[in-house]
């Protein structure tokens, strides 16, 4: 589930400036479907709760709370197809820690 700020934020996103519960309850039930799937395709865990600190892939998690909001979800995937692409390089790419990386010492 995602903070209050990260809520604050796709709240900013969809444009939403009034609330309501059921308008509430909307916003939960598209994190609730968009965090798990983006973080399967990213390559996080399921339960991995999305912020700024992503770097790269915060804007696609914003990007497809809207399309959600909007019914479009499948769109999303087909739309940002290469950007999903270059984010999971990112976040499944071995780091030094890992024993990956060049082996440069600094």
């Amino acid at each position: 589930m995602a903070d209050e700020s990260s809520l604050a934020a796709v709240r900013r996103k969809l444009n939403v400036t009034w609330e309501d519960a059921a308008t509430e309850a909307r916003i939960a039930d598209v994190e609730a479907s968009v965090s798990p799937a983006l973080a399967a395709r990213l390559g996080y865990p399921a339960d991995h709760a999305f912020s700024v600190a992503d770097g790269p892939a915060w804007p696609l998690y914003l990007n497809a709370c809207l399309y959600e909001w909007s019914d479009a979800l499948d769109d999303f995937w087909a739309n940002y197809a290469q950007e999903l692409s270059c984010v999971r390089a990112l976040v499944t790419a071995p780091t030094a820690q890992d024993g990956g990386g060049d082996g440069a010492q600094g």
